[in-house]
């Protein structure tokens, strides 16, 4: 959780990027909104933007696809507590 913080508000230094669970909405990888997932992020220490472009290889995209899957089932299992 330190290490999240740290990466979000220190500025991500040239070329490099730091892996953090946010909340998918404007995602340049074609993700569903609404979901929080792990992305490549980069910062300023104030704002943060996603790493657009990275490479993802077969193996990563079935994994990532997994992911997402259980992450909607979860929501859905969840919806009528959180008002959904």
């Amino acid at each position: 959780m330190v290490d999240t913080v740290r990466s979000l508000t220190t500025p991500t230094p040239a070329g490099d990027w730091h892996s953090v669970a946010v909340c998918s909405d404007g995602n340049p990888y074609g993700l569903e909104e609404g979901l929080i997932c792990g992305f490549p992020i980069r910062g300023d220490g104030k704002n943060w933007e996603f790493v657009p472009g990275l490479a993802i290889n077969d193996f990563a995209k079935e994994r990532i696809a997994k992911t997402v899957n259980e992450l909607k089932e979860e929501r859905a299992l969840v919806k009528d507590l959180i008002g959904g």
